[in-house]
């Protein structure tokens, strides 16, 4: 692989992960609201407000030679520029960023790394079982789709796909919930928390047992959605390779149907497949955030709702830097791939 084209595409990634810093910063500064009327009782004094907003750097002034009036309408104010130079909100936040710096969590009072760093390994847990839960499962679906096309198990698993593909999660995760962790349905499996609450593990065995038997319900409910978005693409990619003239050719020198699917059809179809598992990836953080807010799961989509609740700018603000930049990697790493599997994209 050339290094001309890993410049290229780690150039545009950097780019493309300035653009949503710059982007991440006025979002969440256009909400209505103010995040120290969340934080403080209705009956402080304007003093204890005034201090508050010194104190999270509110009282700057968002970006240079920009200040808000009265009214609450924005004028310039050039008098202000040289002061405002140096000490404003965006500047302020750009820098920090620059040595991963994200700031103090308003609500927690805490860096918003470690507030961040609390709610992550549970959301990895699960989107990541839930990955690979759909990856083999969506992959072989659409292989067997594909060569078996117009079959019964085609029908199938087309019209099951889409069906799972159209379901909202949080929908789909809610009547998984009350089919099986309550007692109106089956109530097999816990339906709320990581772990059971108040439960002492004697040992780290018993604990992940626990957790296992709590990871059911809300992975099963992301993986199958993202196991009809992969049948659908790799059955379509399938069947588009199977009418290509090298298949044809395979066939011809005597091979049979499963040499010619194993040894040809299936590393090319799989190519496609490659960038639409990344290309997902900010869909399945996204469904991540309604599955676990369904199953009380303790991780970055609960911190989300959270943070929206109480205006918590600064972890909102490295939320969403977070997850766009696995976006951003994901499908770096996915270019790198194509680009090694398939040469033609490098040229």
């Amino acid at each position: 692989m050339g290094s001309a084209y890993l410049l290229r595409k780690a150039g545009g990634a950097v780019l493309t992960l300035f653009a949503i810093a710059v982007l991440n910063f006025f979002l969440f500064r256009m909400l209505p609201g103010d995040p120290v009327n969340s934080l403080l009782p209705r009956n402080v004094s304007q003093e204890q407000k005034q201090a508050l907003r010194t104190r999270l750097g509110l009282d700057q002034p968002v970006f240079p030679a920009v200040v808000r009036s009265s009214s609450g309408a924005l004028t310039v104010d050039f008098s202000t520029l040289p002061d405002s130079l140096l000490h404003n909100q965006f500047l302020t936040s750009m820098g920090n960023l620059l040595v991963l710096d994200l700031g103090m969590s308003y609500s927690e009072s805490k860096p918003v790394l470690e507030v961040i760093n609390d709610h992550l390994w549970p959301t990895v847990l699960l989107v990541g079982t839930a990955e690979v839960v759909a990856l083999v499962i969506g992959i072989l679906i659409g292989i067997r789709a594909g060569w078996r096309r117009g079959s019964r198990f085609d029908s199938l698993s087309i019209n099951g796909s889409l069906v799972l593909y159209a379901v909202p999660l949080f929908w789909l995760g809610m009547l998984l919930f009350y089919l099986f962790a309550t007692p109106n349905g089956i109530a097999l499996l816990p339906g709320q928390q990581m772990v059971t609450p108040g439960l002492r593990h004697s040992d780290p065995l018993a604990y992940w047992v626990d957790v296992i038997r709590h990871l059911i319900l809300p992975a099963t409910t992301l993986a199958l959605g993202l196991i009809a978005g992969n049948a659908l693409i790799m059955r379509s990619s399938m069947v588009e390779t199977l009418k290509d003239d090298y298949v044809t050719t395979a066939r011809a020198k005597g091979l049979t149907d499963a040499q010619v699917v194993r040894r040809h059809a299936i590393p090319n179809a799989l190519l496609p497949t490659v960038t639409v598992i990344a290309l997902t990836f900010g869909y399945v953080l996204g469904g991540a955030i309604g599955v676990e807010e369904v199953f009380s799961w303790p991780g970055m989509g609960t911190l989300t709702i959270d943070a929206i609740h109480d205006k918590d700018f600064p972890v909102l603000q490295g939320l969403f830097l977070i997850i766009a930049a696995c976006v951003v990697i994901a499908n770096l790493i996915a270019d790198m791939l194509y680009g090694y599997l398939d040469p033609r994209v490098r040229t």
